[in-house]
């Protein structure tokens, strides 16, 4: 009787897989940039940096990565400053799921030969992307129109370097559109200055192209008055933050299919009272 009840269970959670499947498929890959800015006043003298990088795109994905490392000869010692920044949006060979990743990192550190302090500190960074578009297609012959869910989840980190005082910003803004649907525009916008897990759901359509403008921010304020550094003591101060995310299409159970889950639940019940 046991086995008579697990092979009904096993039944009725087959009931539940969906009968259509859909995938994504990148239709263009937009525009994208991505933009670094940093200064701060070193023993009376200012150092700015700043880096700008463009999107670029292949088969199934679009990308951006750009990183610089500069130097500078000051009176009072060397400084050096860097940034990073990264997009990647990848449909995964096609598949039911598309990898969202956003970066920006931004760095400042300095040798000294002399005392003094730092002051001014402030980074400011974007990445972004918009007019990116992606078709939800059927996997087996569905007709466009066919009810799809879609789903995005992931979590936006900001990581600190405690070697300066400072207030640390960091948002996120995501736009979808999708044209002649009922949920024609939805928008999801968080900000903050920790950790925390981002997610996104509504309803779509197989033949649906989604129009996607997804952006990262992160700025660094320094706070209080100037630090100080001292001579021969290697001085250095970052900040980074990003959205690691999935976007996920999965199948609407049919009715059929959640009739099927209940009556074999019930029988599952039934054969349980009468074990009793």
């Amino acid at each position: 009787m046991f086995h008579k009840t697990l092979f009904i269970a096993a039944l009725a959670l087959a009931a539940t897989a969906p009968a259509q499947a859909a995938r994504w498929s990148l239709v263009d890959a937009g525009t994208g940039f991505g933009f670094s800015s940093l200064s701060a006043n070193i023993g009376g003298d200012i150092v700015a940096a700043d880096g700008f990088t463009d999107l670029d795109a292949g088969p199934g994905y679009a990308s951006l990565t750009g990183a610089d490392l500069g130097s500078l000869t000051l009176p009072g010692g060397a400084a050096d400053t860097g940034y990073a920044h990264t997009l990647l949006v990848d449909t995964l060979g096609d598949s039911a799921t598309t990898a969202l990743y956003l970066g920006t990192a931004h760095s400042l550190g300095f040798a000294a030969s002399a005392d003094g302090t730092v002051g001014d500190y402030f980074a400011t960074q974007d990445v972004a992307v918009s007019g990116l578009q992606l078709r939800i297609v059927g996997d087996a012959g569905e007709a466009d129109g066919t009810p799809v869910n879609v789903s995005l989840s992931g979590m936006a980190d900001v990581l600190l370097d405690r070697g300066l005082s400072a207030d640390h910003l960091i948002g996120l803004d995501l736009d979808i559109r999708q044209a002649g649907h009922p949920d024609a525009l939805l928008s999801l916008s968080w900000s903050g200055d920790a950790s925390a897990p981002v997610g996104l759901s509504f309803a779509s359509a197989v033949g649906q192209v989604l129009d996607l403008t997804l952006s990262l921010h992160l700025e660094t304020t320094q706070t209080g008055s100037a630090q100080a550094y001292t001579a021969g003591e290697p001085w250095l101060t970052g900040a980074a933050a990003q959205f690691d995310g999935l976007l996920t299409v999965s199948a609407v159970p049919e009715p059929e299919s959640y009739a099927m889950l209940l009556a074999g639940l019930g029988l599952v019940g039934l054969i349980a009272r009468r074990r009793r």
